[in-house]
């Protein structure tokens, strides 16, 4: 006949559900941690939706080579150009949401994607674990040196006696049309846009006398202005840029109240975990506030931004909210 377990077996095999379960909340707790301890522990991606050359490119670039001197792993950035950064975006926004794969993007992928473009793969508000706001910057209205202009004025004049009294415009990005949209309404003329696949391609087809006008971000233009092959003839922000001092502000050229300035951010994909986004943020925070990075971003004519993750929320929502008015008042149509 078998025995019976004795009292204390008894009561042990009673206690041991409970024991396992607490074994595996505590397991439960402490995976994440572990795995934020060890993150990263192979080489991280950086897709950037444009071609080299442009501001997202070059921040993709700084910030890789500074993540890979905290972190001692390689952070290793890829261009993947296409639909106005649309097809980098998506490819992150459906990536695993382990932290190996992360996003620079630009303000134009994540809030006038949204408004222009009317079949989008991805959802900017839904899909993504915002890290940082890497930057923010003016964008600045270019202009060929043969060009016969020499300030803003003179350009909405040039541009309303041309042939066809519009002037054609290269534009790497939708987020770009749309502030050139802004500029024409309020000097009440129009461009002709002409879309490239990115900044490097815009200034090449500025150069080559494809197009005569061209609104983009200081970084792509300040080398070619400083070696005096393009014009600034005005930047889009409240203030004047540091790295281009000397260029007005549209509002100085006589349209008070006009600031439209472009960001961009650093993103991974919606459920990465918190410990692997807190250990992201901390060190692009260190990189943000170096005193050399900042002397950098600043020659390029870049404010560098922050980690808060909440307030970069609420500007891609808000951002979103605003470019819809623009479209709305320009009776532009997503395509």
């Amino acid at each position: 006949m078998p025995q019976r377990p004795s009292a204390a077996r008894r009561l042990l095999l009673r206690a041991l559900p409970g024991v396992a379960a607490v074994a595996f909340a505590a397991l439960a707790f402490h995976a994440p941690q572990a795995a934020a301890q060890a993150y990263p522990d192979k080489p991280v991606k950086i897709v950037v939706g444009f071609p080299p050359g442009g501001t997202n490119d070059i921040l993709a670039r700084l910030v890789a080579e500074k993540l890979q001197e905290k972190l001692k792993q390689s952070f290793i950035v890829e261009n993947k150009p296409g639909a106005a950064s649309a097809i980098g975006n998506d490819l992150v926004a459906k990536a695993a949401p382990d932290g190996y794969t992360l996003l620079v993007s630009s303000s134009g992928g994540l809030t006038t994607n949204p408004v222009l473009m009317k079949s989008l793969a991805y959802d900017p508000e839904k899909d993504f674990e915002p890290i940082a706001l890497l930057a923010t910057f003016p964008l600045v209205v270019t202009v060929p040196a043969s060009l016969p202009v020499k300030n803003f004025a003179e350009l909405v004049q040039f541009s309303k006696t041309h042939k066809d009294g519009r002037l054609d415009h290269g534009t790497p990005t939708t987020s770009f049309v749309l502030v050139a949209e802004t500029l024409t309404e309020a000097a009440g003329v129009k461009f002709n846009h002409v879309q490239y696949k990115g900044s490097g391609p815009t200034v090449m087809g500025l150069l080559g006398g494809e197009t005569q006008v061209a609104v983009l971000d200081s970084p792509a233009v300040i080398p070619h202005i400083q070696g005096g092959k393009l014009k600034a003839l005005a930047v889009t922000t409240a203030k004047r840029s540091a790295a281009l001092p000397d260029v007005p502000t549209v509002a100085e050229a006589g349209f008070a109240g006009y600031d439209i300035p472009i960001w961009t951010a650093l993103m991974a994909p919606k459920g990465t975990p918190a410990p692997v986004l807190a250990k992201l943020r901390a060190a692009v925070g260190e990189i943000l506030q170096d005193r050399e990075n900042v002397q950098k971003m600043h020659k390029l004519g870049l404010e560098p931004g922050d980690t808060d993750g909440a307030a970069l929320s609420k500007r891609i929502s808000s951002d979103i909210a605003r470019w819809r008015r623009v479209a709305k008042a320009a009776n532009i149509q997503p395509q």
